[in-house]
C-alpha cells in the first residue's frame, strides 16, 4: 500500500484540478466576444492624467466604432497609421474622411464626457478640441499613447 500512495495522491491531486476546471466550463473554448461600442461608458474622475487619457481613448473609440458600426478593436488597429485607415475605409465603403470624422466625433465626445465628469480642466479640454480639429487622428492618438507613457512611473 505504501508504494501505490505516492500513485494515489498524484491522482486525487489532478483530479483536484480538472473536476474543478470542467466544472466552470473548461472543457469548451469560446473566446470573450468584443465589448459593445455602442453601451454607455460610465465618466469618472481618477485623479491622475494618464488613467484620464486612458478613458479618453476608449471612450471615443467606443463612440467612433458604434458610429461606423465596427468593433473597437478592428477601429483600434485601423488608426494606427494613414494606409490602415485608408483600407479600412476601403474595406467598409466608406471615404476615408468619413472614418476620419467618426474618429475626430468619437474623440469630441470624449471630452465632453470628461470635462462634464470633472476629468479635464476647462482649458485642456479647450486645447484637446484645437488638436482633434487640425490634426489627423492617428497622429492625435500616436501622441496621447507617448504622453500617457511620459506620466508612467
Amino acid at each position: 500500500m505504501s508504494r501505490a500512495l505516492p500513485l494515489v495522491v498524484a491522482i486525487a491531486a489532478v483530479a483536484a484540478v480538472i473536476v474543478p476546471y470542467l466544472a466552470l466550463g473548461g472543457a469548451s473554448y469560446e473566446p470573450t466576444p468584443a465589448s459593445d461600442p455602442c453601451k454607455s461608458r460610465d465618466w469618472r474622475d481618477p485623479g491622475d492624467l494618464e488613467a484620464v487619457l486612458e478613458q479618453i481613448v476608449l471612450s471615443a473609440f467606443d463612440g467612433a466604432a458604434c458610429e461606423l458600426d465596427v468593433s473597437r478593436e478592428e477601429l483600434v488597429l485601423a488608426v494606427r497609421d494613414e494606409v490602415s485607415l485608408e483600407a479600412f475605409a476601403s474595406e467598409h465603403g466608406l471615404s476615408r474622411d468619413d472614418a476620419e470624422g467618426a474618429v475626430q466625433d468619437g474623440l469630441e465626445r470624449a471630452i465632453d464626457d470628461a470635462e462634464e465628469a470633472g476629468a479635464l480642466p476647462g482649458l485642456a479640454a479647450a486645447l484637446a478640441r484645437r488638436a482633434i480639429d487640425s490634426v489627423p487622428p492617428w497622429l492625435l492618438l500616436e501622441s496621447i499613447e507617448t504622453l500617457g507613457g511620459l506620466l508612467s512611473p
